[in-house]
């Protein structure tokens, strides 16, 4: 604190990043998102840091538009750390592709969907996730207990990541989804947590379990099923070649 001209701080160039972030946010397309967690901007207040950290997320509905804001934001990294003449290092800890969709295999599970029919809620149930809404705030509708038809997902964007993805460009992959949470409730909640815990959450696990178990049936049974999902996969897929976007090396993460 007495001679603070004498020194450079890295929570300085911290901000200073965090604020180039937040003034891209204009100028970026709706469907990036861009979050970022502040991990360590010092020990004390009255001595300059010599060390800051935080931790950045982008995501997009393509990794191409990824790439496009990763740059960026790697970029104002390296502004930040000039304006507060400091140091500074990215590290990529971690990467993952969007899912790439089987429309073929989708309408087959679709169809054993259908076949199998919504799954069917006890009043207590209902009353339960009325409850629930009731709490977080939502319309208490209960929950959804219907099968709804087949979306086009590859021109429909699906919030969250997954490194199904990644397994997606490798080999062909379907995907469902069944309710284990009533209408509207926040995900990363413990309202979730509270049904998954309960014969709502063990109702929505099993339903999609019957599916897949029903899909893959049809699939065996079927080798025609096969080549068909397969060549909507090649064709999908095109001449892109998987490479992960995690670069060789050690491990990122101090698993100490």
């Amino acid at each position: 604190a007495a001679d603070p001209w004498n020194g450079r701080s890295a929570s300085d160039a911290l901000e200073l990043y965090a604020h180039g972030i937040n003034s891209m946010r204009e100028h970026i397309k709706p469907s990036v998102r861009v979050h970022y967690h502040i991990q360590d901007g010092g020990q004390v207040v009255n001595v300059v840091p010599d060390y800051a950290r935080i931790w950045v997320r982008v995501r997009d509905n393509t990794r191409a538009g990824m790439d496009e804001v990763y740059e960026r934001v790697k970029k104002m990294a390296g502004g930040a750390a000039i304006m507060a003449n400091v140091d500074y290092k990215v590290s990529l800890v971690s990467g993952i592709y969007e899912v790439l969709v089987n429309r073929t295999g989708g309408a087959l599970v679709q169809q054993n969907l259908e076949l199998l029919g919504p799954i069917r809620y006890t009043e207590e149930e209902q009353l339960f996730a009325r409850k629930i809404q009731e709490s977080t705030g939502k319309p208490q509708v209960g929950l959804h207990s219907k099968v709804e038809p087949l979306e086009e997902t590859a021109n429909a964007g699906m919030g969250g990541s997954t490194d199904v993805g990644d397994v997606s460009w490798i080999v062909p992959v379907v995907r469902l989804s069944t309710a284990t949470a009533p209408i509207g409730t926040p995900w990363h909640s413990w309202a979730v947590v509270a049904c998954g815990g309960m014969s709502i959450g063990h109702k929505g696990l099993l339903h999609s379990s019957k599916t897949l178990a029903m899909t893959m049936a049809d699939i065996l049974e079927d080798p025609k099923k096969i080549e068909a999902i397969k060549a909507e996969f090649r064709q999908r897929k095109g001449d892109h070649v998987y490479k992960g976007l995690v670069p060789d090396g050690p491990p990122p993460l101090n698993y100490k």
